[in-house]
């Protein structure tokens, strides 16, 4: 009788050891002057907002939470007293701590342990500043003709679209913040459409494209990734009014899915049009240059040592020039054994931006699947690791 009673206590402590564990992360802090008041921890999820947990704050503000952390990739959260909020993004089991005062709490508070937060804080102070100034701009041309009105709104829109693309889409289109800054909206109106705006598409994609080779299996990637590849092609240049066709969508698929990278389409030499994505099931090194630097000679007989070794073993250059001088690029490029091409933006180049590119020359190394691998920061080693990609 007394084995069957140590039988029956034991099981249970067997049982909840056996359970995997959850990984958490922290949330604490501090909100003064809110004595009394209900704070409320929400999950942002993709489809609805939910309370996850809650606390009476007291003459002090202590909280803590301690959630469960985000699975896929990163996740944002809202902490709310009052119809007050502040944001948060947590993409792991970090501890992160808010201090604020209820009265300021929406742009007064401090956040540590989350650089992604910061940044986000950061972005979302820039949406409260473009809704300030879209109310000044009301003001300032009420009762005036209304067409001039919707000029200045759109003049002013664009200003601060084209703020938060340099400042938070295209310096890391991987982050939480570039994903957040696509949804951005102004009284329930969008501030990137992809549906309509070939750039605002773009800025879809190239964030996608991050969360296709980051994130995979996130729900947030599928999501994405659909809307991108719809805006892209309902805004493609040549498209006409009909309807999107099923074909038209498979093609950009075919671009984005497939080799998980923003196609680039430019001319070389003879004019001839070549797709970065018609080299998948090579070694890639995608590189982003001028001929006409100081560096070129030298960048030149380095890349060409590369490529005569390793030519015929599956590898090949799709080399991006943004030279503003195109008769010296052409003359320099028809002299190039591997696909030279050419962008007349110059340093004005979507690709630079969408890319990410900051300085020249910038490499990127591209498996045979057509995923980027590597973002070298120097040369000393590539040859190294083209011939491990090559095995």
């Amino acid at each position: 009788m007394k084995r069957s009673n140590l039988a029956l206590l034991v099981l249970p402590l067997l049982t909840v050891a056996c359970q995997p564990k959850v990984d958490r992360f922290t949330l604490n802090g501090q909100i003064v002057e809110a004595d009394g008041k209900t704070l409320y921890l929400d999950h942002m999820g993709l489809d609805k907002i939910e309370v996850i947990d809650s606390v009476k704050l007291d003459a002090e503000g202590q909280f803590s939470f301690n959630p469960v952390a985000p699975q896929e990739c990163f996740d944002f959260y809202r902490l709310r007293v009052d119809g007050k909020v502040i944001n948060l993004t947590i993409d792991s089991t970090e501890t992160v701590s808010v201090s604020a005062s209820l009265p300021v709490m929406q742009i007064a508070y401090t956040v540590e342990g989350s650089e992604n937060s910061v940044i986000l804080k950061d972005l979302v102070m820039t949406q409260m500043e473009l809704l300030q100034e879209l109310r000044r701009v009301a003001s300032q041309y009420r009762g005036q003709n209304a067409s001039l009105l919707q000029e200045q709104v759109n003049e002013t829109v664009d200003v601060y679209k084209s703020k938060i693309m340099s400042d938070y889409i295209f310096p890391a289109p991987g982050s939480p913040c570039a994903y957040y800054a696509l949804f951005l909206s102004i009284n329930g109106q969008m501030l990137f459409n992809p549906q309509n705006d070939r750039q605002d598409a773009k800025c879809f994609a190239a964030v996608a494209t991050q969360m296709d080779l980051h994130y995979p299996e996130a729900l947030r990637t599928s999501h994405l990734h659909n809307v991108a590849l719809k805006g892209m092609a309902k805004t493609s240049p040549s498209r006409n009014n009909d309807q999107v066709s099923e074909e038209t969508i498979q093609q950009f698929e075919s671009l984005i899915v497939e080799t998980g990278l923003i196609e680039i389409q430019l001319p070389d030499s003879k004019g001839v049009i070549q797709k970065l994505s018609d080299q998948k099931g090579k070694v890639v090194l995608l590189d982003f240059t001028a001929y006409k630097t100081n560096y070129s000679p030298n960048y030149t007989l380095l890349l060409k040592e590369i490529y005569n070794k390793y030519a015929d073993k599956g590898f090949t250059i799709y080399q991006v020039s943004v030279d503003n001088d195109e008769s010296f690029w052409m003359n320099t490029a028809i002299n190039q054994p591997w696909i030279c091409v050419h962008d007349e933006s110059s340093i004005n180049s979507t690709y630079l931006k969408s890319y990410n590119v900051q300085q020249l020359p910038t490499v990127f190394l591209i498996d045979r699947e057509g995923n980027i691998v590597d973002r070298p920061d120097n040369t000393s080693d590539l040859d190294e690791k083209i011939a491990r990609m090559l095995e």
